[in-house]
C-alpha cells in the first residue's frame, strides 16, 4: 500500500490537526522515518499522542509500522507511482497508458487493504445462511450485481434488489435465515443506509464492501470488507477506478468461498456445461 497516496486519498476525512501532520509528512517524507513522534508533533505543531492516532488512522498498527512503510516507498519508489487524472483533448494514447496505470494501482492498493479475518468470515455467513439479499445503487449496483451472478451458480438464493419497497418484505419474511451483502463505495449511500438500518433492527447480519476507513455503513456492518479509496479523473461521467476495486474484492470472497468446499467447484463445472450445450443445440 503506498502511504502517501494513500494519506492523500483520506485527506477530506482528516481533522484541521491531521491535516497539519499529513502536510509535514509530506514535506518531510525523506527524515520522518527517522523521527520520533515528539519530533513529528513539534514539527507539525501537534501533540505526540496525535501523530500515533494519526499513523493508526492511515491503517497501520503502530507509529514504527507506519515510518517503516514509508521509508521502504521513499527508498525505493514503485513502479505505479500514483493515480493520474485525464485532462481535455487527451491523445488516445496517453488516456491508454492514464487508465491502465489507474487500474493496476487501484488493484495494489485494494489488495494491500484486504483482511483475511474478514473475508473468512463473511465466507462463513453467506454460507451458513439459507439467503443472501444483496443491494447496491449507482455504480455500485453493477458489483452487487457480479455477487448475483457469481453465488446464484452455486446454488445460493440470492435476492438481488436495491429497491426498499420491494427488499424490505422479503427481509422480513425471511430474517432468522438470511445475511445482508451492501455495497457502497463511500459508505454513506443514503438508501443502502436505510436497508442496513433495517436489517439491525431486524437482527440480520450485514456483510459492508466500503472504502477504507470508518464511515456510517462501516459502523452497522458485522462484517467489513474494506476496498483503496481510489481516485477519479475529474472529466468522468462515471465510476471507474472504485468499481475495479468492487470487483477485485469481490473476485476474492468468492475464489476463497468456492475453494472451501470441492461441492461448489463442481457446481461451477456442471452450470458451464449446462450453458455450452444450450448454445451448442440452440445457435
Amino acid at each position: 500500500m503506498s502511504v502517501l497516496s494513500h494519506m492523500d486519498s483520506m485527506k477530506k476525512d482528516m481533522s484541521a490537526a491531521e491535516k497539519k501532520i499529513y502536510r509535514f509528512i509530506c514535506e518531510n517524507k525523506e527524515v520522518i522515518p527517522n523521527m520520533t513522534a515528539s519530533e513529528i508533533a513539534a514539527g507539525s505543531g501537534s501533540s505526540a499522542p496525535t501523530v500515533v492516532r494519526f499513523s493508526k488512522k492511515m491503517g497501520f498498527d503502530s507509529l514504527t509500522a507506519f515510518k517503516i512503510s514509508l521509508s521502504a516507498e521513499t527508498r525505493q519508489p514503485a513502479e505505479i507511482t500514483g493515480y493520474t487524472d485525464v485532462d481535455s483533448d487527451e491523445s488516445f494514447q496517453s488516456l491508454k497508458s492514464k487508465l491502465a496505470n489507474n487500474a493496476k494501482f487501484t488493484i495494489n492498493e485494494t489488495t494491500e487493504l484486504f483482511n483475511e479475518e474478514a473475508f473468512n468470515d463473511a465466507c462463513k455467513l453467506i454460507e451458513s445462511t439459507n439467503f443472501c439479499f444483496i443491494a447496491g445503487v449507482g455504480a455500485s449496483r453493477l458489483a452487487a450485481d457480479d455477487v448475483a451472478q457469481k453465488w446464484t451458480r452455486l446454488g445460493k438464493n440470492i435476492v438481488f434488489e436495491s429497491d426498499y419497497n420491494l427488499l424490505l418484505p422479503q427481509l422480513v419474511a425471511n430474517a432468522k435465515q438470511s445475511v445482508l451483502f451492501l455495497i457502497s463505495n463511500s459508505g454513506k449511500t443514503p438508501e443502502i443506509i436505510a436497508i442496513a438500518e433495517t436489517a439491525k433492527e431486524l437482527h440480520v447480519p450485514v456483510i459492508a464492501l466500503t472504502q477504507f476507513g470508518q464511515n456510517r455503513l462501516s459502523k452497522l456492518a458485522d462484517i467489513h470488507l474494506q476496498m483503496s479509496r481510489p481516485m477519479e479523473a475529474e472529466l468522468r461521467s462515471a465510476a471507474t477506478n472504485s468499481i475495479i476495486a468492487q470487483f477485485i474484492t469481490i473476485d476474492l470472497l468468492f475464489y476463497l468461498y468456492i475453494s472451501r468446499n470441492p461441492k461448489y467447484a463442481k457446481k461451477i463445472f456442471s452450470t458451464r456445461k449446462a450453458i455450452d450445450q444450450y448454445r451448442q443445440k440452440y445457435f
